[in-house]
């Protein structure tokens, strides 16, 4: 998901009152050195924390997927004996709240692990807190190639990056005919990462850049401040428009491009994947999507999965859910062959799982805690609903390795 970079500085001062925090615990007691006694002893529940902006992002169904991913293991008797429970912490989407979630989740030795956070913006400054103090962090939505960058021990990924994202969509650009594009990004790193991928991977395979604007997030234009640049676009005469933004803004962006007369399809990152892009109505139509997952992707692993949530939550699982759920599994897996909860070996576990599939698609982990090989899906919107496009396509290892031009 989309964030700004956090720069090196800034990480640096994140270990620092990590470290002063860590210290100064609980009287100096060692959470580390407790959580270590705890994997040791082998009795217990299993302790995971999951950290996500509950009340703002209510709409999607992350929740249900851990829920329902617990339930499953502790069904089958949980993990080397023990059950797992599920501690929840809101980071509202702010940084500094999202500092405090992990510095509360790195004070508190029974928690192995964490699952979060859901923005990038807010992972990559946490990342370090949960490093330092030897718990594993899987992200499963942090798609911001900074996240990887820092030479964490204990840090993953749980989904493709933006590199991976923007070059896939480039190659769907190629394999439909699409000779220029026009690109509008949203001018952070996520925005600036999915546009520069694209772009690189475009120029590689002969696709002409007809047009670049970005946008201010934090100044937002709004349906009139768009007119003159989609009449200056619609003399090009481009094939199809990147749209590397955010919802709620694409939806404007897609209303008034079709109100101008433009009607170039539109290729999106999996920000857009979200409920909101169909406020759009018919402007949103057609529109297509790179996504971790889809419920009716023609995969037994995925049927069993959506027909087993539907039957819990009455729904259709959505992105969020799927990541979720394969967290929680893809932990509960590592914990058993580690034959430990002990951070360090669970760890250890992670960056040795080679082709272990959830319902995503199979992760397998590279030295920095990465996905170079990750399955990205894609989906359109068709009748008002995300619908499922083609197969899951492996992210390619040279645009996720590509720091590409910021």
């Amino acid at each position: 998901m989309p964030g700004f970079r956090w720069t090196r500085s800034a990480t640096a001062a994140a270990i620092f009152a990590a470290a002063v925090a860590a210290q100064a615990c609980g009287g100096g007691a060692d959470p580390a050195a407790e959580r270590l006694r705890r994997a040791e002893s082998g009795r217990g529940e299993i302790v995971i924390g999951a950290a996500w902006p509950w009340a703002a992002r209510s709409k999607l169904l992350y929740k249900q997927g851990l829920d329902m991913a617990a339930a499953e293991v502790n069904a089958k008797g949980g993990v080397l004996g023990r059950q797992i429970r599920i501690v929840s912490a809101d980071d509202h989407e702010s940084v500094d709240d999202g500092r405090l979630v992990a510095q509360r989740f790195a004070e508190n030795p029974d928690v192995v692990a964490v699952i979060g956070h859901l923005q990038s913006y807010v992972t990559i400054p946490a990342a370090p807190i949960y490093d330092l103090a030897g718990v594993v962090l899987l992200a499963p939505a942090a798609t911001d190639p900074e996240l990887t960058q820092g030479h964490f021990s204990h840090v993953f990924r749980g989904t493709f990056s933006d590199l991976a994202a923007g070059a896939q969509l480039a190659d769907y650009a190629h394999a439909r005919g699409y000779r220029s594009v026009a690109i509008y990004y949203v001018r952070n790193p996520y925005g600036r990462s999915l546009a520069n991928a694209f772009e690189e991977h475009a120029a590689e395979l002969g696709i002409r850049i007809a047009a670049r604007q970005s946008y201010d997030p934090n100044t937002v234009p709004g349906a009139p401040a768009l007119g003159p640049l989609l009449d200056d676009w619609k003399q090009l005469g481009f094939d199809a428009i990147l749209l590397a933004g955010e919802t709620p803004h694409a939806a404007t962006f897609l209303t008034e491009a079709r109100r101008h007369g433009i009607t170039a399809p539109v290729l999106g990152g999996d920000a857009l994947g979200v409920p909101d892009l169909l406020a759009a109505g018919p402007a949103a139509e057609g529109t297509v999507i790179v996504a971790a997952f889809h419920p009716d992707a023609p995969n037994p692993q995925v049927r069993r999965f959506s027909g087993a949530f539907r039957a819990r939550y009455g729904q259709p699982p959505d992105a969020a859910a799927a990541l979720g759920y394969d967290a929680v599994h893809l932990l509960a897996d590592a914990i058993g062959r580690a034959h430990s909860t002990a951070p360090d070996r669970v760890a250890r576990a992670l960056h040795e799982t080679r082709g272990w599939t959830g319902v995503t698609g199979p992760f397998t982990f590279d030295a920095s805690g990465d996905l170079p090989t990750k399955p990205i899906t894609t989906i359109t919107v068709r009748g008002g609903r995300f619908e499922y496009l083609g197969g899951a396509s492996p992210a390619s290892p040279g645009m996720v390795a590509s720091r590409g031009r910021r």
